[in-house]
């Protein structure tokens, strides 16, 4: 593919988890994330949460949705400028910051046992964002 056409992929994706943070974080029972809580609820909780501990959930979900819609926020403004203009550090700022959130989430989720956050929540992006900065890597301007 060319390389707008990643780039393109790349706004897209990272749009799409800006707004998917943002729902997290004020309709987290909206049931989009059913799949996710259910598996939380059973790993922690043997299926059946109690008042507080959703309670806790519900407000934890505000913080982690915020925190996903301003982190990709930020990614689709690098993406949509210096990435697009193959600037070297842009496509580096992308990959170290993806890998970093990976590679962390899914070691605690690991110690955790929670090993269905990694393959529900973390497997996706990776695809959806390696596919295309792989791709991209030798289309940069300078790859230092």
């Amino acid at each position: 593919m060319h390389f707008d056409c990643w780039c393109r992929w790349l706004l897209w994706a990272s749009a799409f988890f800006v707004g998917f943070g943002v729902v997290a974080a004020i309709a987290p029972h909206s049931g989009l994330f059913d799949f996710w809580i259910g598996e939380i609820d059973n790993h922690f909780f043997a299926g059946e949460i109690g008042a507080s501990a959703l309670a806790m959930r519900s407000f934890l979900m505000g913080p982690l949705g915020a925190t996903i819609a301003g982190s990709y926020l930020l990614q689709v403004f690098v993406i949509a400028v210096p990435f697009r203009n193959r600037e070297a550090w842009a496509w580096h700022a992308v990959v170290w910051a993806t890998l970093l959130w990976i590679v962390v989430d899914s070691t605690m989720s690991a110690i955790a046992g929670a090993y269905f956050n990694i393959y529900l929540i973390n497997l996706m992006p990776l695809v959806v964002f390696g596919i295309p900065l792989a791709a991209t890597r030798s289309m940069l301007s300078s790859t230092r």
